[in-house]
This record gives C-alpha cells, structure tokens and sequence, in this order.
C-alpha cells in the first residue's frame, strides 16, 4: 500500500468485500487515518468486489467528530473530481463542517437501475453501486469520521437516478435524499416501506432528462431508457412519506435579472413520515443551479442560472431534518 502523488492512499491490497456482510474494509481503516487529516484529499483508490474504485472527499480539519456525510453523485460519463469543480460544495463544506464526499462510478455511469444501462457501459450493468456506496460510508464510519444517523446522497443526471435508487433499496441508511435534473427510471423497483426526506430541483426545459418524462435523450443510436415525469417521480415519494395536503407554492425568483429564471418553491405538507420539497425552474436545463459552468456548458446543457443556489437550498433542506433513528 502507497501513498499517491497527491497526497491520497492506495487501498488495493484491502480486502475485497463480500456485498453486504463485509461492507467494512478492516485493513483500510488504519491507512485512511493520516488521509482524514487533511483538509482536502485528492483521488483515494480502495477495491470493491474486485475493483478499483476511487473517491475524493474533503475533510474539515478542525470540526468536531463524527461528521454529518454527503455522498456528491456525478452525472453520466462524469467523474467524482469534475462534480468537486462544478459544483464547488467544498466552499459550503468548509463553513457548515461537512463530510464531502465525491465517488467515482465505474466507466462514468452509475447503475441507477436502468434495465438499458448496458447500452451505455456494459461494465455498469453488473456492478452493484449500491453496496459501493453503502460500503463507503461504512468505512468512513468505522474511523468514527461520519455519523451514521447523518448520511445524505444528492447528485445530477444519472448520479440523481442513482440516489434515489439507494433511497428506494435502503431507506433506513439515508437521512435524506436531493435530485438534480433527474427523475425516477422507469423499470425500476422502488417501494420503500421506510420514508426518506427527499429535495428536487427540475428544470421546464431539460433536454436530457424530460421535465415531462419519457424518452432519455439518445445519441449514437443508444437507448438510454426512460423516465417518470417530474410531477411522478415527486408524487412516489410524496406517497412514500405520507404527504397527503396540496402543495404550498412559492415564487421564489421572478427571473427579472439577465440569466435568470422564474422558480417556484413546492413544499408538500402535511407529510406524516418525512418532508418532500421541490424546486422547478422555469426555463431551466440540464444543470446543477449556481455551478461552474462554461458558455459551451450553457449552450449544451442550459444555463446554470444564477437565482438558485443548489448547494445552499440541498444543505439547508437536510441541516433542518433530525439524525436518523
């Protein structure tokens, strides 16, 4: 075991885990400690199942132990680094003493539960995220790191779908949940008899990920699979967690500003397991609100905005919730 450039440890000669039963990686523990030192750490590489899996995280290094954790999912064909950058929720991390974490899925492309994920990677469609994930966080809450009553997951495009595919499986893990520009794939089997806290931020225009559902967007004649609609994928979990009233909408931002956008706010009460918020933008894209995003990143995707900080509302949604029992 080395240490790498960056200043990350290599974990490759960890043990493989055996799904669920060793999620905890024993001889990893010992190494990751001089890693939690530091206040950022670059690339981390542990196996899992037999694979080399790599994640970032940053560390506040003064605040007290155990951290509230945020799993930070990238979207397809992304990385756990370039989400760090685009999102920049190190800045929030350092203020609040987060725990931020930024996994790296296999091949760029999560298996959120798309039976098509194959089309897209045909690694990704016999890799279990999931237990990765759930894995990970065991092993930052067996250096008593990360409170286990204090796991939150959000993530854009693809890593949204793979979020709520971890709160569908193991609603228990999760103190809550928040999705960017994604909606629940059809095919995939969520009925959680647990209900998980849940944040969605939707854009009217998303060309990728249609705000209205049905077709992924496709290109070199890949089927990507389909999704719900917004308004489906939000009324599952309003079900899910028992919220039976009318939604309280608020304007938010009237878009009056160059590059901005009307947004509502939707808070769906009374809820009797766990509270339901949504965020629709107007006019909005494929795009995580108030990022580092280019001019080409605007043209490709649509524009950021600039009258919704995701990072912020995300935080400030699960800062409010209690530890999870």
């Amino acid at each position: 075991m080395t240490a790498l450039p960056d200043g990350g440890l290599d974990l490759r000669d960890a043990p493989p885990s055996n799904g669920a039963m060793t999620r905890f990686f024993a001889s990893a523990l010992c190494l990751l400690a001089s890693l939690f030192l530091l206040g950022e750490a670059g690339a981390t590489t542990m196996e899992f199942d037999g694979r080399e899996r790599t994640f970032e995280m940053y560390v506040p290094p003064t605040a007290p132990r155990p951290l509230p954790i945020l799993l930070m999912l990238h979207g397809g064909r992304g990385t756990g680094s370039l989400m760090r950058r685009y999102t920049d929720f190190d800045s929030l991390a350092q203020k609040e003493d987060i725990l931020a974490v930024y996994p790296q899925a296999i091949g760029g492309q999560w298996n959120d539960g798309r039976p098509e994920i194959g089309n897209l990677n045909p690694q990704s469609a016999d890799t279990d995220d999931v237990e990765f994930l759930l894995s990970l966080v065991d092993t930052l809450v067996g250096r008593g790191l990360a409170d286990p009553k204090r796991v939150f997951v959000a993530g854009i495009s693809n890593g949204g779908m793979m979020a709520m595919r971890l709160a569908c499986e193991h609603p228990g893990r999760i103190a809550g949940f928040a999705v960017v520009a994604a909606n629940l794939p059809v095919g995939l089997d969520c009925d959680p008899q647990t209900p998980v806290p849940a944040l969605f931020v939707h854009g009217t225009a998303d060309k990728f990920v249609p705000f209205g559902g049905g077709d992924i967007l496709q290109w070199a004649n890949l089927d990507r699979g389909k999704v719900l609609s917004a308004r489906e994928t939000v009324a599952l979990w309003r079900q899910v967690n028992g919220c039976t009233g009318d939604a309280d909408k608020e304007r938010v931002s009237d878009g009056a500003r160059a590059g901005g956008f009307a947004i509502d706010r939707l808070t769906f009460e009374p809820c009797a397991g766990a509270p339901v918020r949504q965020f629709i933008i107007r006019g909005g894209g494929h795009a995580w609100p108030g990022a580092r995003q280019s001019p080409y990143g605007d043209a490709v995707l649509g524009p950021a905005g600039i009258d919704l900080d995701a990072n912020s509302e995300i935080w400030s949604f699960f800062k409010a919730l209690p530890p999870r029992s």
